[in-house]
């Protein structure tokens, strides 16, 4: 019975992830002629082979399901970035030197720079016709909110001081090819893409500075009711 009842989970899955291929499919072609939010669901629909009534059934609006692309090309640059590194790792094991590749925060943010850089193309088909703040907005969001849910990286910080600086890291690369864009794309690509690399780095510094030394204040807090605990076992011990 649990057999049958998989299978059919499994056939609805894909049927649902065709059907929501071809919807993104048939948006990212209308956008190429066309303004977001010019863009109807009979239109979308149409193009995509499929009736409203089978939108719905998927997104409520098409607010909705650009929101959902959105996720999924966030979860394609992490995708492709953890896996990046993996590489790394397994090309670099056993090798003199290969302590230095190691899956931290440079690594991780400077493969996010490149992977953002790399699809700026469908970000800005499927947001073309928003402002490029409030398209850098629905980008942050779910990339800032992806990055803490992996846990791919580890600072020595609370979960709130990690929050912050995550969504610095993450502004500081989607803030670069914001202004790019709003330059009107004077500037060479690959000079951005270098400008938020340094960045990186020099946050980065920042960040394992800050985490230094709050690990040595907490560790002075420590200490000096360490030896108040310690006098009192003297003090109950006579």
């Amino acid at each position: 019975m649990d057999y049958v009842a998989n299978a059919k989970q499994k056939k609805t899955d894909r049927r649902v992830m065709k059907t929501k291929r071809a919807l993104f499919e048939a948006f990212d072609r209308i956008a190429q002629e066309k303004d977001y939010g010019k863009i109807t669901i009979s239109e979308l629909a149409r193009e995509a082979d499929i009736d409203r009534k089978t939108f719905y059934l998927h997104y409520s609006s098409i607010e909705d399901m650009v929101d959902d692309r959105v996720r999924e090309l966030v979860e394609g640059i992490l995708d492709e970035v953890e896996l990046d590194m993996q590489r790394r790792l397994q090309d670099c094991e056993g090798e003199e030197g290969s302590e230095s590749v190691k899956p931290d925060a440079r690594v991780f943010f400077a493969g996010v720079n490149g992977a953002v850089k790399n699809i700026l193309p469908s970000l800005a088909r499927l947001l073309g016709g928003v402002s490029v703040d409030v398209a850098l907005d629905r980008v942050g969001k779910p990339l800032v909110e992806e990055i803490k849910r992996r846990e791919v990286i580890s600072f020595s910080m609370s979960d709130e001081m990690l929050q912050i600086h995550v969504s610095a890291l993450v502004g500081f690369i989607l803030g670069a090819y914001g202004a790019w864009f709003k330059g009107g794309m004077a500037v060479p690509l690959e000079d951005i893409f270098d400008m938020s690399g340094r960045l990186i780095d020099v946050c980065i510094q920042e960040i394992d500075q800050i985490g230094e030394d709050q690990t040595a204040r907490d560790r002075n807090a420590v200490e000096p009711l360490s030896s108040v605990v310690q006098e009192a076992h003297e003090v109950f011990a006579r």
